[in-house]
């Protein structure tokens, strides 16, 4: 007996988080698309119904995601202008609870997509570059055009690298426990999210601080 068909938002997004995991944990080129409609429960023609092509599911993946995240960001920083002027460690919990928050929750399957935006990220790969311009260079301007608002005499450089040495440590500290819990032999205490979250913007304040007055 033949089950009722899923509602089509149901297949787009199951194929959504089975590709998710596979780009995350094979990379882009050793996913297998069979093995993503397997894990989603569909043939390969119904992934190129919805979004054409392997390349087109990342990119729908990723869009999925940044908007997400980004969203996010935006009312962040757009409510920290409107209180006036932001301290650094506000500037960078703005840019990272979102993305923190999504990569430690469990039920909405964030670990993966954090994974796989620190793979993209370090790519050199022409594809992956585009797409992280794509969905992340405007946010980031943002927020790199803030930190020289709080300090004139910062360079763009120096902006630019405290944007995206702050993130790297955001991203890094998702699934931290995976490694801190055997280099401590099980000590190593878990932290709730805000904790955690707290740790990253105290470790990546002092370097942006350092930055700022480097001159």
């Amino acid at each position: 007996m033949l089950s009722e068909p899923r509602p089509e938002n149901d297949v787009s997004t199951a194929i959504l988080y089975a590709g998710e995991r596979a780009f995350a944990e094979f990379g882009y080129n050793g996913a297998s698309m069979r093995a993503i409609g397997r894990e989603a429960g569909v043939n390969q023609a119904m992934i190129a119904y919805y979004y054409g092509s392997k390349e087109g599911l990342l990119e729908a993946i990723m869009r999925k995601r940044s908007t997400f995240v980004n969203t996010q960001r935006e009312e962040r920083l757009a409510a920290l202008k409107a209180k006036g002027t932001p301290a650094v460690e506000e500037l960078i919990e703005a840019f990272l609870r979102p993305l923190i928050e999504l990569g430690t929750d469990n039920k909405r399957g964030g670990y993966a997509y954090v994974k796989l935006l620190a793979v993209l990220t370090h790519s050199v790969d022409d594809l992956a570059k585009r797409i992280v311009a794509e969905n992340f260079d405007g946010i980031a301007r943002r927020f790199v055009d803030a930190f020289r608002e709080l300090d004139p005499q910062m360079s763009e450089s120096d902006s630019i690298r405290a944007y995206l040495l702050s993130l790297g440590a955001g991203i890094a500290s998702i699934g931290i426990e995976g490694r801190a819990g055997p280099m401590s032999e099980g000590r190593y205490g878990h932290v709730a999210t805000d904790e955690l979250i707290r740790s990253v913007v105290a470790f990546a304040s002092g370097g942006v601080r350092a930055l700022m007055r480097k001159d």
